[in-house]
């Protein structure tokens, strides 16, 4: 073996990893003012697409409510949310968000190869989105678990949804940026109420206030050391927040060729 190649490959087995490590691309790292300061803005709907969207979403929402248990409706349920039912309701929300950013980010990927120019920043921000949503979906799953059928149900839930956006996104991108925005105020909604409920004396869900946040989400969110699921919960809060404003922003241009001004972190 060749002597040099011998002792890189010793000395790449005698560095010592911290077991935190990751590899996730530069993104957002919020501070405890901006994570107090979540807008609930709605964008008004003009054009027949922004219609269209908004209303695709809160179909989907109100399916998604029923089936979840988190709107009742039937007697024999009850008015509160357990921490089962709001654990199962966020990582679903989490799989079908972050596939947008993903579906996205290939096809303009693809575009500059085939058009042979640059993408103008668009598709490092999306695949960042795309990954901070599977960051949220593993930040909960060190809660727990989901069941054989919850799975089965994920990956029925993405077949039809990375099949249905993916053709959509070729024809209409514009229109699928906007259907984004308008699941992402629907997530702060989510993440708003979930808050409310952790802060709320006698919840089912207020032991978060003080149960601590693994050393992964503390690394990945820039939290202090002695952060709480709460804390972890306001940082996913307002990552949503951001990518509202993203994916309005890039529904608003009309070219779909401007420059991106979200860099790198940003």
């Amino acid at each position: 073996m060749n002597r040099h190649l011998s002792k890189l490959i010793q000395k790449s087995f005698s560095i010592q990893t911290k077991a935190t490590q990751n590899y996730t691309m530069p993104h957002p790292i919020w501070n405890k003012p901006e994570l107090e300061q979540v807008s609930l803005e709605h964008k008004p709907a003009l054009t027949f697409g922004d219609h269209f969207a908004y209303y695709f979403i809160q179909s989907m929402r109100i399916g998604f409510d029923v089936m979840s248990g988190y709107k009742k409706i039937a007697p024999f349920q009850s008015e509160l949310v357990s921490e089962k039912k709001w654990i199962n309701r966020v990582l679903f929300l989490e799989t079908v968000a972050g596939v947008p950013g993903f579906v996205a980010g290939m096809h303009r990927h693809l575009r500059s190869l085939r058009g042979m120019k640059r993408d103008q920043g668009w598709i490092h921000t999306l695949l960042e989105e795309a990954e901070n949503e599977r960051i949220h979906l593993l930040t909960f799953l060190n809660i727990k678990k989901p069941s054989l059928i919850f799975r089965t149900g994920v990956v029925l839930a993405q077949t039809w949804y990375v099949a249905l956006f993916g053709v959509a996104y070729m024809f209409w991108p514009r229109v699928c940026h906007r259907i984004v925005g308008y699941l992402e105020e629907e997530a702060v909604k989510t993440y708003t109420h979930m808050i409310h409920e952790i802060e709320r004396e006698g919840s089912p869900i207020h032991s978060w206030t003080t149960r601590k946040a693994n050393e992964h989400s503390i690394e990945y969110w820039g939290l202090e050391k002695d952060a709480t699921l709460l804390d972890v919960v306001k940082a996913i809060r307002k990552d949503e927040e951001h990518h509202k404003d993203v994916n309005h922003y890039f529904a608003d241009d009309y070219t779909q060729s401007k420059p991106n001004p979200f860099p790198p972190g940003k």
